[in-house]
């Protein structure tokens, strides 16, 4: 296993604890706006970190090859930029539409949320190497 493969797996299992988490909140409790909308924050920011892994692997491989390789995977890895523009404005725009189901600035929140989880875990790796 690599470690590209590691660090998902692990992420992995943290979003999905959280978003766990999350629908538990969502169905227990009176907060149903606030824990959907970070449900559906992290959710997209989950796919679009996904979406990244995926195509940075299609790319390695692609890379590692030693034969004349073709262009398509790189034009995908373009595409899948612009996949994961549309995917963050298309639940912020669904927010904006209906914000008696989701909060737009708890889903901006859930969407950022990976990115205190990736950054965390950075902090933690570097705090066991010292």
């Amino acid at each position: 296993m690599s470690s590209l493969q590691g660090k998902m797996r692990q992420h992995t299992i943290i979003v999905m604890t959280l978003l766990f988490l999350f629908i538990t909140g969502y169905l227990l409790t009176q907060l149903k706006v606030q824990f959907l909308s970070f449900f559906a924050g992290l959710s997209v920011s989950f796919l679009n970190l996904w979406t990244t892994y995926y195509l940075a692997k299609v790319v390695g491989k692609v890379a590692d090859q030693k034969r004349k390789h073709s262009v398509l995977p790189f034009i995908l890895a373009g595409f899948g930029y612009l996949i994961r523009i549309v995917l963050a404005l298309s639940v912020v725009y669904w927010a904006l539409i209906n914000p008696d189901t989701l909060n737009v600035l708890l889903v901006i929140a859930g969407i950022s949320l990976i990115y205190a989880i990736i950054m965390l875990d950075m902090l933690f790796q570097f705090m066991r190497k010292r």
